[in-house]
């Protein structure tokens, strides 16, 4: 008879998560993580204050309604700014605090 050679087990990975993979950059070095949030944030800041601003002053020139389309247009960007700003707070987690007898000398 033929013996049947055994299979080598390898462990398999683990199916848990730990807290800190959800958070951006949690597991690279935190300027690169610092760097990946900026430019992520960049250019959603830029759509969402150019869009309403230019494109409510296009309406405005378009329908002869100056300002106050731009003017709308200027408040969506401001609400879009605290959102997009809001998502990336929230995506990092609140800051590390510091234990105030550590740095005391």
């Amino acid at each position: 008879m033929k013996k049947t050679p055994t299979p080598i087990k390898t462990p398999l990975p683990s199916t848990e998560k730990s807290n800190t993979t959800n958070k951006v950059g949690s597991e690279n070095n935190p300027l690169s993580a610092l760097l990946i949030a900026s430019l992520n944030m960049s250019w959603q800041l830029a759509i969402v204050v150019l869009v309403p601003i230019l494109g409510g002053f296009t309406l405005d020139k378009k329908l002869n309604a100056q300002p106050y389309i731009t003017i709308v247009g200027f408040i969506i960007a401001i609400i879009g700014t605290v959102m997009v700003i809001r998502h990336q707070l929230q995506l990092f987690g609140p800051p590390p605090r510091v234990n105030n007898k550590e740095h005391r000398s």
